[in-house]
């Protein structure tokens, strides 16, 4: 719509008398002034359009109780903003804020209320961001990580196993930036730990070299998932040995648009370096997290923060160090420990309800797991490890950052089973998946008249998939068969038996189950890799029936559910030519006594029991919100989700 209609709506709006005004999309650059003498608005809707800024006039509208301004150019809110004070809801979101920044002014007035009273003592710029260096192992992350500081190649350069966090300064045209640069490890073992250390705020460097097993695009849907909208240069890197090493450029980037270019490199003979370090300098200066304005109460708790000596504090401690800054919000301080996360200064999980929650050095984190991880003697026991071997597998060695206490061994086992790296079995023993054993243990398995459904991953398969799975319902864990790829369970309270493994090559993961309850079993089995599912945005996962006289032919469950819908009672599925009954397809899995639902339902909620109960409400939500039903459950979690609400107010 044009501004003429704009300026005739609220001419309409002042003869009429009218308490709401829908100017979205009207492509309004500016408020008109006119629209200030509306003194009767109670809801002013100014979303879609090309507003840069919010006028101080906007206080003259006394009576708005709620303002949506989503999806604008706004940098700044004026900060007579507070004075409105029936205002109830202010709508943000999609706006490249920096005072106050994004995180902290979309989630709502009384947020902006408490930045705008940090901030009467004055703001600063903070212009510092977390760069993360991705790719295959022996690309050369750590050698350009050395190149961009300005060190010396070394051809003897160790593999990096685990993450390297080293210091970085651009000096910019008008201001410098202070990089914190984070060397992740490429190996497929260190994959699964590595998403609990990514972040969005950030910049994503990806390393090629131009080897025959390159996967760019799973590193590209890699860093979808964990860094949303984060800007990627890709680096082809070794360019001296192997110099016709490219890329389908223009195709990548218009299926990645977060790509900003392609540099070769290479270290041995410094050769485009320079031009990545400018490339990386020009990125940032126009990335609004580093333009985020911070009252000076947030600088001084972030310096405090930083010149602790412990390598964790607790939440008491934390909020003891804000308050005597005088960071004085919950809000704020919430929102501070997100960027202090973000930023890469300490580390931490909102989700995990342990007596440290917030770790001041990501290296106290990370190192501590990696030493578990690579441990020999590990590799040996195929991932079981003895609580009493930490101290020999933790002791203090030359070069080693930090030396790890007996006190602090139980925490970094906690700590591992909130990140579902491992879990507790009987006699001070815990496994680590991961580690388990390549090849499946011999067992025998009644397939005949069992119920088979497979999850297809469309272009990313995380490695942690599995791993986290076999953790979650490791107490159903029949025999011990259990291997890295896969696992036989068997429910304590079901008569139903399932085999569970992936296909690493095919990207999917096939599940059969046996026994009276396996259409009951198989929806619980199918819940828990819908909630894991939940953490990887943007997956693709297609749910799927193979045939039953035709294993090697599925077709897709949702579709099934849709043609029943729409009465289709037949269908010719693609790669056959024979015609299927819908119902008969879909009566192999679906649940239709109330009972049974009720059953599945209740098993679901006792099995998230032990999780931090507001960030399971969030994440029920999360993962069910919009998907089909499930079996024949209609996958109503909203009572379940009820239950939890009132008992987190009890």
């Amino acid at each position: 719509m044009s501004k003429e209609e704009a300026l005739r709506r609220i001419k309409d709006a002042a003869e009429t008398g009218e308490t709401v005004l829908d100017l979205n999309f009207h492509d309004l650059t500016v408020l008109p002034p006119e629209l200030f003498q509306l003194k009767n608005l109670t809801a002013l809707l100014l979303g879609y359009n090309q507003l840069s800024s919010l006028p101080p006039e906007i206080v003259q509208l006394t009576n708005l109780k709620a303002i949506l301004l989503h999806n604008n150019h706004l940098t700044t809110l004026p900060p007579e903003i507070v004075q409105l004070t029936k205002l109830k809801r202010l709508h943000l979101h999609y706006n490249p804020l920096v005072s106050p920044p994004y995180e902290l002014a979309e989630q709502g007035i009384e947020a902006v209320r408490e930045y705008f009273a940090e901030a009467e003592g004055g703001t600063k710029e903070v212009a510092e961001v977390k760069v993360i260096l991705v790719g295959e192992g022996a690309s050369g992350k750590t050698s350009l990580t050395r190149c961009l500081k300005g060190e010396p190649f070394d051809k003897h350069e160790p593999t990096t196993h685990g993450i390297r966090i080293e210091e970085l300064t651009l000096a910019g045209a008008s201001r410098s930036i202070r990089c914190k640069l984070w060397d992740f490890g490429g190996q497929e073992i260190m994959q699964a730990t590595h998403q609990f250390f990514l972040s969005r705020r950030s910049l994503y460097v990806l390393v090629l070299d131009g080897r025959r097993d390159e996967r760019p695009e799973h590193w590209l849907r890699y860093i979808e998932t964990f860094g949303g909208r984060s800007p990627v240069l890709v680096v082809l890197n070794k360019y001296d040995t192997n110099p016709s090493f490219d890329l389908n450029q223009r195709f990548l980037k218009e299926k990645y648009p977060f790509i900003v270019d392609f540099y070769r490199t290479s270290c041995p003979r410094n050769y485009g370096i320079e031009e990545l370090r400018q490339a990386m300098n020009e990125v940032l200066d126009n990335l609004p997290m580093t333009k985020n304005q911070w009252p000076m109460s947030w600088l001084r708790a972030k310096e405090r923060l930083e010149q602790m000596q412990e390598p964790h504090i607790s939440c008491e401690q934390f909020e003891d160090t804000c308050l005597k800054a005088g960071v004085k919000g919950e809000i704020s301080r919430s929102v501070l420990l997100d960027f202090l996360h973000d930023l890469g200064i300490f580390i931490h999980f909102t989700e995990f309800e342990l007596e440290y929650n917030h770790v001041l050095a990501p290296k106290w984190v990370t190192g501590a797991v990696y030493k578990i991880i690579n441990a020999e003697s590990l590799a040996v026991s195929k991932g079981l490890l003895k609580l009493d071997d930490l101290k020999q597998i933790l002791q203090w060695q030359q070069g080693d950052d930090y030396r790890y206490e007996r006190r602090d061994h139980n925490y970094i086992i906690k700590l591992m089973k909130k990140f579902e790296l491992c879990y507790e079995l009987a006699g001070e023993e815990v496994l680590i998946p991961q580690l388990l054993g390549e090849a499946a243990p011999s067992f025998t398995f009644a397939e005949e008249g069992a119920l088979r459904f497979e999850l297809r991953y469309e272009d990313f398969f995380p490695p942690s998939i599995m791993p986290r799975f076999i953790v979650k319902r490791h107490k159903e864990i029949k025999d011990n068969l259990r291997w890295r790829r896969g696992v036989v369970l068997e429910n304590p309270m079901l008569d139903a038996t399932a085999v569970v493994q992936e296909d690493k090559e095919a990207r999917r993961i096939q599940i059969t189950v046996t026994g009276k309850d396996s259409k009951l079993f198989l929806a619980l089995i199918c819940l828990t890799f819908r909630e894991l599912h939940a953490d990887f945005e943007g997956l693709k996962v297609s749910e799927r029936l193979p045939l039953p006289d035709n294993l090697t032919v599925s077709v897709d469950y949702e579709s099934l559910l849709n043609n029943l819908e729409q009465g289709v009672e037949r269908f010719v599925p693609e790669g056959t030519k024979k015609a299927y009954s819908v119902k008969d397809l879909l009566k192999g899995v679906h649940i239709e006594s109330a009972g049974d639902q009720e059953k599945v339902l209740a098993m679901a909620k006792a099995n998230s029991k032990d999780r931090k109960l507001r960030w399971l409400a969030k994440k029920l939500n999360r993962y069910l919100d919009g998907q089909p039903e499930l079996f024949g459950i209609k996958l109503n979690y909203q009572n379940v989700i009820e239950d939890v609400l009132n008992r987190i107010e009890k």
